[in-house]
């Protein structure tokens, strides 16, 4: 099946997916991390109209036509009786008969269809066996991270350790550009996400002030609520996203922070699974996000964690 390019509108990455079945899901860029709706880059070729169906046809209708009266005519001249007598005693050949005169274009029409129905099922049993093939294989060749290097950019007000060896991605931090970090693994199958967000630091801070004077051991944190609020983004930024069981409460180097795990879908329709973790302080919230295939999720964990204990505020 022939893939379907399209590019991100933010960034103008292009991408090639493996079946068109994925466009108008919308996705993350891979490069930027902006969601956007998938678009085809080539306009599809028009359906042809019924003019063009008629001059394709035409010819075989009159020919198809002409060749019914001769047939009904000779038919009449054979007399009823021995018509009526010939079916009775050959309904097979009848029936035989009656299929070989079907029309070219059902006939067409059939096959056609026949011949999806098999492709899609080959694909969807294909698919499914590469995937499993694929976690199973990931599971057993895992390069667990165990070395780590510092990140500590000039510009932006992230700091932490990442997987030594990473590919690092980074921006923000002036003109009024939340910071970002982004560390890619060689093969780029895991991903570990840092994001700043005001919105929820403000949000977080008037929690904290409605909290004073109450008592500590119903009070939950303020990260908390956070964490809840930015759930409904990761719904509607990530494809299929589901959270697995309640958030984790955390001490990190940031103080307080909430964890959830969660799985979703890729950009070419894989599953994948990772952390979704909110980190919080007076004057800045993060949102880090690890994700990599199901089936080294547990081996990469010791990684992951590393990664959300060591991020701070510069």
């Amino acid at each position: 099946m022939p893939g379907v390019t399209v590019t991100c509108p933010h960034c103008q990455n292009k991408l090639k997916l493996k079946s068109p079945d994925l466009l108008g899901r919308k996705v993350r860029c891979k490069s930027c991390e902006t969601p956007f709706v998938l678009k085809a880059d080539s306009k599809k070729k028009p359906k042809p109209t019924s003019d063009e169906f008629e001059d394709d046809f035409g010819d075989f209708d009159n020919s198809a036509m002409e060749r019914a009266r001769r047939a009904r005519k000779r038919k009449g001249k054979s007399g009823s009786k021995k018509s009526t007598q010939s079916a009775s005693e050959n309904p097979e050949k009848a029936k035989k008969k009656s299929e070989a005169n079907l029309p070219l274009p059902l006939l067409i029409g059939g096959c056609v269809l026949g011949l999806l129905i098999t492709g899609g099922l080959g694909y969807f049993v294909i698919t499914k066996s590469s995937s499993l093939s694929a976690g199973q294989a990931a599971a057993k060749n895992v390069d667990v991270p165990q070395k780590f290097a510092k990140f500590s950019p000039e510009v932006g007000d992230i700091g932490a350790e990442y997987p030594a060896g990473w590919k690092v991605e980074n921006g923000g931090g002036q003109g009024g550009v939340q910071s970002w970090a982004k560390f890619i693994s060689p093969d780029e199958g895991v991903t570990i996400s840092i994001r700043g967000n005001m919105a929820g630091s403000a949000l977080g801070s008037a929690g904290l002030a409605m909290n004073q004077g109450g008592d500590a051991e119903d009070i939950e944190p303020p990260v908390v609520d956070i964490h809840r609020l930015m759930k409904r983004k990761f719904e509607d930024d990530y494809s299929n996203y589901e959270e697995q069981g309640n958030y984790t409460l955390l001490k990190t180097k940031m103080g307080d922070a909430c964890q959830s795990i969660f799985t979703t879908k890729s950009l070419l329709g894989g599953k994948q699974k990772g952390y979704r973790v909110t980190l919080l302080t007076g004057r800045v919230q993060f949102n880090l996000v690890c994700l990599c295939d199901p089936g080294i999720f547990d081996q990469m964990r010791p990684a992951f964690d590393h990664v959300v204990n060591t991020v701070h505020e510069k």
